[in-house]
């Protein structure tokens, strides 16, 4: 049988230990949410240089220079300038989907949320200054450099196809084309217009892709 003392010891022995592993996680909490700091100001920055100077125009050391952060840090996170540049397709990726679906959710009409698309593209390069897809600029740059980053870019033309294949088919439209026909050349119109706009600087070719599909929908 237990007594007192030898109960109250145990107690005080399994809070001693309680405490312990609450501060080992708390602390574990401290040193992952300050890594995901500086990730992020690696990913902001090569963010900025790759779409605005290219990948290749960008190196390492300027990446570490202008995220004011030590090379071990980026190396710690990034083992090469490859790593660097899926992970920020990658997270291109993610903050991509989650404006477009935003974007799509604000509108009811079934029809109206496929032109919401093109929509949305205009705004997103109205802010960029018309820098054209930050996917195909990868691509042209590095898309056979490293097959993970042609299978990154891949994923994220095919999601794109695969959202506008779902609104499609919800939409209703005047079936002059099937929803597979229609899918491809809504996805067709918008990559080609993407292009326009980083060639002549300005969204006039997304407004008239945007104008072209409302007629055919």
């Amino acid at each position: 049988m237990l007594d007192f003392v030898s109960f109250k010891r145990r107690v005080n022995k399994n809070s001693s230990l309680n405490r312990q592993n609450c501060l080992f996680n708390t602390y574990l909490c401290i040193m992952k949410q300050r890594g995901q700091v500086v990730i992020d100001k690696i990913l902001d920055t090569a963010e900025r240089l790759f779409y605005t100077q290219g990948y290749s125009n960008t190196g390492i050391n300027q990446v570490i220079e202008e995220a004011d952060i030590a090379k071990a840090s980026l190396y710690k996170h990034f083992e090469t300038k490859t790593d660097l540049l899926v992970a920020y397709i990658q997270r291109t990726h993610e903050r991509w989907h989650s404006r477009l679906q935003a974007a799509i959710d604000k509108v009811t009409d079934p029809k109206d949320k496929l032109l919401a698309i093109f929509d949305y593209h205009i705004e997103r390069q109205e802010i960029r200054q018309f820098g054209g897809c930050p996917f195909i600029k990868a691509n042209d740059e590095a898309g056979t450099s490293d097959p993970r980053v042609l299978t990154e870019i891949q994923a994220t033309k095919t999601h794109s196809k695969a959202i506008i294949k779902k609104l499609v088919t919800a939409s209703g439209h005047q079936q002059n084309l099937t929803d597979q026909e229609l899918t491809e050349l809504i996805f067709f119109t918008l990559e080609g217009a993407l292009t326009s706009v980083s060639v002549f600087k300005q969204t006039a070719e997304l407004k008239a892709a945007k104008k072209i599909i409302k007629k055919l929908i």
